[in-house]
């Protein structure tokens, strides 16, 4: 007969491991005195811990839930998801910019004092080439 193996897993996860925990205690507090675990250094700490593991892991599944919900609403208002939407803020900043620009042309800082970031830099140049220039390059070995 070969010789079979085994292991016994300690869950990572903290919604397993608590459970475990639980289980474990379960078992313990039914067999009371007889229990072999007992003996483990400082156990009756053990349900304390376990106690406040539960309730912190609670607190933290409702605050990332809530977490959650707030970023979607504020992502909502700010007009992050996607295409620019009307009465967002996004939409609202980018018309205070085109109707900024429109009225400072020429003196586009002043876009600065309403806390606009403005950049200048070399204007780009633009180079036109025709289908025939394409083909013609593409033709050259």
């Amino acid at each position: 007969m070969a010789k079979q193996t085994f292991s016994v897993d300690v869950p990572t996860n903290p919604d397993d491991l608590i459970a475990l925990a639980k289980a474990i205690l379960a078992k313990d507090s039914a067999m009371g005195a007889t229990s072999p675990l007992k003996g483990i250094k400082n156990w009756s700490a053990f349900s304390g811990l376990n106690g406040t593991a539960d309730t912190s892991n609670d607190t933290s599944n409702n605050l990332y839930q809530q977490a959650e919900e707030a970023t979607q609403v504020r992502d909502n208002a700010l007009g992050q998801s996607g295409q620019l939407k009307e009465n967002t803020v996004r939409w609202f900043v980018t018309s205070a910019r085109d109707i900024l620009l429109g009225l400072n042309k020429g003196s586009e800082q002043q876009l600065g004092e309403y806390g606009f970031n403005v950049t200048y830099g070399p204007a780009a140049t633009a180079t036109k080439t025709t289908a025939a220039a394409q083909a013609k390059a593409a033709a050259k070995p």
